[in-house]
């Protein structure tokens, strides 16, 4: 199986711009992080693992792999292919007014205190929202760490600090729908 790399190219290149107001954000989460440390590929194979329920390889052959191609990570989760972008500034070109402008206080600290950025797309997304939300919530619900401050949905506008409601908040896209992995 063959991962499109044009696919994942547009989809990263969306990543970290001001929201769209035609609703063509890409089915995406971001992890906003305290520091620029990114997970290397061993740790997102294990996240992958414990999130889907079985081992992830390195060989882009198989049914489940997380690989590295020229810039990008990618995923290939049985029918499903993620793509991951790092970066080392703030999220978004007017970052630090968008975070001022979250209405909780518990937000605005939160999205404050990120420096840098992690975003989990789904290739090709668009076609069934509720299942492409559901892999990648799980996904990132097993990202989790102390370095993460807090998560962005871009095409749902919302954000969410990291506290035990994250969890929960993407369990229950996680368990939204079944996710076809054998």
């Amino acid at each position: 199986m063959r991962f499109n790399l044009k696919g994942a190219f547009e989809s990263i290149l969306k990543s970290g711009e001001a929201p769209d107001q035609h609703g063509n954000d890409p089915v995406s989460m971001v992890l906003l992080l305290r520091e620029p440390t990114f997970s290397p590929l061993d740790q997102l194979r294990s996240a992958a693992g414990r999130a889907f329920g079985t081992s992830f390889t390195g060989d882009k052959e198989a049914q489940h792999y997380v690989i590295q191609v020229v810039l990008f990570t990618v995923m290939k989760a049985g029918p499903h292919s993620l793509s991951f972008m790092n970066y080392r500034k703030p999220y978004g070109d007017d970052s630090r007014n968008f975070g001022k402008s979250l209405p909780k206080a518990s937000q605005r600290q939160a999205w404050a205190e990120h420096t840098a950025w992690t975003a989990v797309d789904y290739v090709k997304g668009g076609a069934d929202l509720e299942l492409e939300y559901a892999v990648l919530a799980k996904l990132c619900n097993e990202m989790l760490n102390v370095n993460c401050v807090g998560l962005y949905v871009p095409g749902k506008r919302t954000f969410v600090p990291n506290d035990d409601w994250l969890r929960e908040y993407l369990r229950s896209f996680a368990e939204s729908r079944p996710l076809g992995l054998a």
